[in-house]
């Protein structure tokens, strides 16, 4: 029991502190675009960069930009390095970014904890109906990756992040919240009711971010690996993997729906039998461990951004007061 209340701890405490920080960004974005957009705001507030954490697309064409450019876009800077940063523990960690910062991730959990609490328990869909909506994600993510980084040029890229429907796509996203349809709505009604229903609906299924970051989790050296001398076959990794994963069937998790939150690890009743790991050499990281490798890598490469003059947009105040109000006019081209 002191090991499932530790890994708890650390999990929730992390998720914690990350959804305490997009709250706060998230106040803050509104004051600012109030005092731009209200011609009688006397002090004009400062923009939250990490906003642009919720501009995956414009981050994507950034990618596409920088890659075959080699300019660093300069006008949502930070949604190139918050992708660049969670693609980075990825390759480390596995989904870890997932797990323990995405916000979308510690709500998917919440509601799967009321699931359980409404419900004494998640819903599971047939294995044929799972594997098929499982795709889903890997086919939005490969309709991104084909428009974007393969149909889309450098010109094209930069000329796109140049529009200003992108310099202005934070606000449209507020806007869209603020005025948002019953078909609106209704989606996002939608998806929490799936997700108190069944574990994670949105991550597991629908995902493209999460599609991505699985995808390059497979190669990363750190792993969920099973001793099967000692293994006594209780199946309680299993049970306890969030993702559905068969820990207790395999030597190695290379799944891409491994998320690296050791709920699995923390289950095992004996000693050294499952590890987070790496191949061969052995140096598991513990819950804690990992925790703090997570953060101190994350808020590691957003300090280099900042202090490279990679993190804060171009774009000034002035140009904001500007552009706001025609938005609604914008177009993606």
């Amino acid at each position: 029991m002191l090991k499932l209340n530790y890994i708890y701890i650390w999990h929730r405490y992390i998720q914690f502190l990350f959804t305490i920080v997009v709250v706060l960004i998230g106040i803050q974005f509104i004051r600012f675009v109030y005092s731009i957009t209200d011609p009688n705001a006397t002090q004009l507030a400062t923009r939250p960069a990490g906003v642009e954490a919720f501009l995956p697309i414009s981050a994507m064409v950034a990618l596409k930009s920088w890659l075959a450019n080699g300019i660093f876009d300069e006008i949502h800077p930070a949604g190139l390095v918050i992708l660049l940063a969670a693609m980075s523990i990825s390759l480390l960690w596995k989904r870890a970014f997932c797990s323990w910062i995405c916000p979308f991730g510690t709500l998917s959990e919440a509601l799967a904890l009321l699931g359980k609490k409404m419900f004494k328990r998640n819903f599971r869909l047939p294995h044929w109906l799972d594997y098929a909506l499982r795709s889903l994600k890997y086919l939005i993510l490969a309709f991104f990756v084909f428009f974007i980084l393969v149909l889309m040029d450098g010109a094209a890229a930069y000329m796109f992040l140049q529009t200003p429907y992108n310099m202005v796509a934070d606000i449209k996203m507020l806007d869209f919240f603020k005025n948002m349809t019953w078909v609106g709505f209704s989606v996002i009604f939608g998806l929490m009711l799936l997700s108190i229903l069944i574990e994670n609906f949105w991550c597991r299924y629908l995902c493209p971010y999460g599609a991505l970051l699985g995808l390059l989790g497979i190669i990363s050296p750190w792993k969920i690996r099973r001793e099967p001398l000692s293994c006594i076959s209780c199946e309680r990794c299993s049970i306890a993997c969030p993702n559905q994963i068969e820990v207790d069937k395999t030597l190695s998790v290379w799944s891409p729906e491994c998320t690296g939150c050791l709920n699995c690890v923390e289950q095992c009743p004996v000693s050294n039998t499952l590890r987070f790991d790496l191949p061969k050499t052995s140096y598991p990281l513990s819950s804690g461990m990992l925790a703090l490798g997570v953060v101190a890598l994350w808020f590691a490469l957003v300090s280099v951004a900042n202090l490279t003059g990679h993190w804060e947009t171009s774009i000034s105040t002035e140009m904001y007061k500007m552009l706001t109000p025609w938005m609604d006019q914008y177009r993606h081209f």
